[in-house]
């Protein structure tokens, strides 16, 4: 017996590594073909890859190389926790293979996780395939391609940490398969964790999914009790606790983006999609061009959609099995297609791009019944049906693709949504088409027309070139970086960016004007996350964990922010370098940088009058500043003069297709200083913006948005002529021009310099801490930090506790004594205490009752 116990555990871990080598030899053989590094030059510089996983993963390396593992960081804007990021980034264990890498190899070691976690996907899916159906056929490793290259992997790959989710899938459903079948808890119970802590956005679905899968199991099981519920009930709420140590600081960090706000829009009772659906089973339905925004990818083989088929009409297959099945893909369906059910499987949020991310539970479900129908034996069903399952299959294809041109129309003025997403995916891959048509033919003949064992073979190599070819397809149109140009470019700007940023220890921000690596990449990179990639502390960030109040609060200083997730430095003035820290502009060279201090640094805090704290924020950046700066010392003149309108011309260009009103503005500027531009209403082309003959464009896309626009400086009395286009007639009610008074704010400068604060960075690793002294008077008895307001900071001025102020909307401020201050702060990450208590309980509860329960004798 322990000899049979023995050979079967043999062939199950044979199949297995065969799954996870020829899963990789089919991914290195699409990456070979498109001379994806390290195969070639090109390189994954794209998309959310290229702008943040490339950056945090080289942020990551720097940390685990360094072991400098601080719990807040200053490199994602003006500083946050790094606890949701983490969590929603980097929590994969694949990810510490970029050790091995050096930091400008990044983009080589991202494409090697990929390959290995597409590897390990059908590694564990061909594990869970026997287990559940008690076979070690062969077999089992071609319906894991199916999964391992299903449509999502196919179109997200780049989003790599999503990945794990699909590896741990089939594990926790093999552990809810323990639960029913030998009432073992603890595999559903650590996988549904390790799902969780991985990435716990789809940590979140894999919960869900258990739900509608248990659910599914238990009404077809003959051996079903009320006390199945209550294990498994138990189970997920023991798991998802013992999770806390991730899911309380990350939940608290997250409820401060703009995820924390649901719109009720995404809560109706509508449709997202079409019969397009149906054209996702076929080979290229969808391309990078595509990414963004596309019906569900739910392709899985023309083989399993077949056999799914098959699984309906089959004979020997019972009523109560088939209605289970199709009630569970039916519920999957409905996750997807009803717009609240999918608003709440992606955590009561629409997905902003990337849309459909549940779908890989529906493939899942499909390879699962596709086996099932396939151990039955496909060729026991009526020869009609295997004449007809192949037409219908081709059909729904054929439907799905006609019918978006049609969807189109008809939703045209009544749906801006439909209307949008059938602008998206309106080009038709035809040629995909007949080729999905060419799939379905062959594998109707194969499976229905030849022997078994000849069947297996050509089989699998229907399977193997189907789910490859759409994997390459679906990689169309994808703009690659350059690998050696980013290799050589990081390396240079690494050093020279090095020599910058706080060799002292003293904290600050920088500002870098324009980075090398851009070179590398094909597609427009805004190096919004370059602080990540060099390891220095500036403004700009771009991620899905940015604090939204600290966003807000940047723009209406006349930062640019093109979304929620993104905050430039486009629109830093005097005032706001002041503000924020900003020490120091770099623009870089390939021989060496130019550096120079910004006009308005003095340190990263200052000594404030109370009046600053009763400064409200409008959506004016230039008032907002004057307001600042007249809080911080009162002058009757105002600092930021407003320049004369002279005379204002508009041509009506009636062929331009947004931009029809094309105006020449002349103005008078009426103090020395640097002149700005704010267009509150947003309506501005910035590109076709000169002043003269100069022009004036910011450095970003910005067109139809706001943000402050420095126009030059200029001398009192100055001309100046003004060209740009605009959706608007009149210039002079939707744009002011404005200069900031040289000699008064330098004055203003002088002043606070008196009562400026130096911070140094201190503590030992996994703590933040700054320390700095600080002199306060009776008239200015409040430090003003070039911090976020955050409830992590605990501070204590000259050894006491004191409570840190909500200032200028999302920044920090604390009481301060008269004459000197030594000033310590000292980061908690929020929930992390309570987090971790509750992570404690939770495995030590489970563990002592999963033992409790096993000394137990089982009821009869």
């Amino acid at each position: 017996m322990n000899w049979l116990k023995k050979t079967k555990r043999y062939f199950i871990w044979r199949n297995v590594g065969l799954a996870w080598l020829l899963a990789l030899g089919i991914i290195v053989g699409i990456f070979w073909i498109n001379q994806i590094s390290p195969f070639g030059n090109q390189n994954l510089l794209m998309s959310d890859m290229g702008t943040q996983y490339i950056p945090l993963l080289t942020a990551l390396r720097h940390a685990l190389v360094y072991r400098v593992f601080h719990m807040y960081t200053f490199s994602q804007s003006l500083g946050v926790s790094v606890v949701p990021t983490l969590a929603y980034y980097l929590m994969s264990p694949f990810n510490i293979i970029v050790v091995g890498f050096s930091a400008a190899n990044v983009p080589m070691a991202a494409s090697l996780i990929i390959m290995l976690k597409v590897a390990t996907i059908a590694a564990t899916m061909t594990w869970f395939l026997q287990r559940h159906f008690q076979t070690t056929q062969k077999m089992t490793v071609i319906f894991a391609l199916g999964f391992s290259f299903c449509g999502f992997v196919a179109m997200n790959y780049f989003d790599l940490m999503w990945l794990d989710a699909l590896i741990i899938l089939p594990l926790m459903t093999d552990g809810l398969d323990q639960l029913m079948t030998h009432r073992r808890l603890a595999p559903f119970f650590w996988w549904l964790l390790a799902g969780i802590i991985t990435n716990y956005y789809l940590g979140y679905m894999l919960g869900l999914f258990s739900l509608c899968y248990f659910s599914c199991r238990w009404l077809v099981s003959s051996t079903a009790t009320w006390r199945q519920w209550g294990a498994f009930a138990g189970t997920v709420g023991l798991s998802g606790m013992s999770a806390a140590i991730i899911l309380v600081p990350t939940g608290l960090g997250m409820l401060q983006t703009a995820k924390g706000t649901a719109k009720l829009l995404n809560f109706r009772v509508v449709p997202t999609f079409g019969l397009e659906f149906f054209n996702q089973f076929g080979i290229g339905a969808s391309d990078y061009r595509q990414r963004l925004m596309h019906a569900p990818t739910v392709f899985v083989s023309s083989a399993v959609v077949l056999l799914v088929l098959v699984y309906v009409v089959h004979p020997n297959i019972e009523r109560r099995q088939k209605y289970a099945v199709i009630g569970l893909l039916g519920v999957l369906f409905l996750s997807m297609w009803i717009r609240v059910l999918n608003t709440v499987w992606h955590f009561m949020q629409a997905p902003a791009g990337f849309p459909f991310r549940n779908v890989f539970f529906f493939s899942f479900v499909c390879v699962m019944v596709a086996f099932a129908a396939w151990q039955a034996g496909p060729q026991q069903i009526p020869r009609h049906w295997q004449w007809g399952l192949p037409l219908i299959q081709a059909g729904l294809l054929a439907a799905g693709s006609a019918s978006i041109g049609l969807m189109l129309r008809l939703v045209r003025g009544h749906s801006h949504e439909l209307t949008q997403y059938y602008q998206a995916i309106q080009t038709i891959h035809w040629g995909s088409v007949i080729g999905a048509w060419g799939f379905i033919l062959a594998t109707g003949v194969v499976i229905f027309g030849t022997r078994r064992q000849l069947q297996q073979g050509l089989l699998a190599l229907l399977v193997v070139a189907e789910v490859s070819g759409n994997f390459i397809l679906a990689m169309r149109h994808t703009k690659w970086g350059n690998q050696v140009a980013y290799q050589q470019a990081y390396r240079v700007e690494n050093q020279q960016m090095g020599q910058i940023n706080d060799p002292d220890g003293q904290l600050y921000r920088v500002q870098n004007e324009n980075t090398l690596i851009n070179q590398a990449y094909q597609s427009t990179y805004n190096n919004y996350n370059d602080s990540l990639l060099f390891n220095f502390h500036g403004v700009t960030g771009y991620s899905s964990t940015l604090n939204e109040t600290t966003r807000v609060t940047l723009a209406q200083l006349g930062l640019y922010s093109d979304n929620v997730r993104r905050i430039s430095a486009v629109g830093l003035t005097p005032v706001t370098t002041m503000l924020l820290g900003v020490k120091k502009t770099v623009r870089l060279t390939r021989t060496g940088s130019l550096t120079k201090p910004t006009e308005g640094y003095i340190g990263m805090g200052f000594a404030v009058p109370a009046a600053l704290q009763q400064v409200q924020l409008s959506s004016d950046a230039l008032q907002n500043q004057e307001q600042i700066l007249q809080a911080l010392l009162p002058r009757q003149t105002p600092y930021l003069t407003t320049a004369k309108l002279l005379n204002s011309q508009v041509t009506h260009v009636p062929t331009a297709k947004t931009y029809k009103y094309h105006h020449r503005v002349k103005l008078r500027v009426m103090t020395n200083g640097w002149t700005y531009l704010w267009a509150p209403s947003g309506k501005t082309k910035y590109t076709t913006m000169r002043v003269g003959t100069r022009y004036v464009t910011p450095t970003m896309a910005m067109n139809g948005q706001t943000g402050l626009i420095k126009l030059g400086k200029f001398q009192a009395g100055q001309t100046v002529t003004l060209h740009f286009a605009a959706t608007y007639p009149i210039a002079a009610y939707h744009i002011r021009v404005a200069t900031l008074q040289q000699r008064a704010f330098l004055q203003a400068k002088r002043v606070l310099l008196r009562q400026r604060l130096s911070l140094r960075t201190t503590g030992h690793h996994w703590q933040t801490q700054l320390v700095g002294q600080v002199n306060g008077t009776t008239q200015r008895r409040q430090l003003y930090l070039s911090l976020p307001f955050d409830t992590g900071w605990r501070v204590t001025v000259n050894g006491q506790s004191v409570a840190g102020k909500r200032v200028l909307n999302g920044l920090m401020a604390i009481p301060l004594q008269t004459g000197k201050n030594r000033v310590v702060l000292t980061y908690h990450v929020p929930g992390g205490q309570l987090g971790a208590m509750l992570s404690i309980i939770g495995i030590g509860t489970f563990i002592l009752g999963n033992w409790w329960r096993q000394r137990r004798p089982r009821r009869p």
